[in-house]
């Protein structure tokens, strides 16, 4: 039962990157508000869990709750680097590019993120 193929754990990984950039994003338009941000992100794991258990053909277990997760970390990563790159190319001094790149916020909605998908998929 707790046997993934490849395809199914490429397809949950993939599912969560776009789930991590997603929620990037979301955290970046909310801006100020950000406290909000942390309102969906318990919410994130169980919808991204139900995404990832229909891609895999009705799998769970710890194989795909950490490929999920790390998706997941890779996704928002991903897009806090796109952002701040730019930035850092157009002469933005480095500490405010990382800064945004590193927003609390973000790390926060990350791992709350994180252990809700990891308690869904276990």
């Amino acid at each position: 039962m707790y046997q993934i193929s490849l395809v199914g754990g490429l397809a949950a990984f993939g599912l969560a990157m776009v789930a991590g950039v997603l929620g990037a994003i979301i955290l970046s338009v909310v801006g100020g508000f950000s406290i909000f941000a942390l309102l969906y992100a318990p919410a994130i794991g169980p919808a991204l869990g139900k995404l990832i258990i229909r891609a895999s053909g009705g799998k769970s277990g710890t194989k795909l709750a950490i490929i999920g997760a790390s998706g997941f970390v890779v996704g928002a990563l991903g897009s806090s680097l796109a952002t701040a790159l730019p930035l850092l190319m157009r002469g933005t001094p480095a500490g405010l590019a990382f800064g945004l790149m590193f927003h609390p916020f973000l790390w926060i909605m990350v791992a709350i993120a994180v252990v809700s998908l990891w308690a869904f998929l276990k």
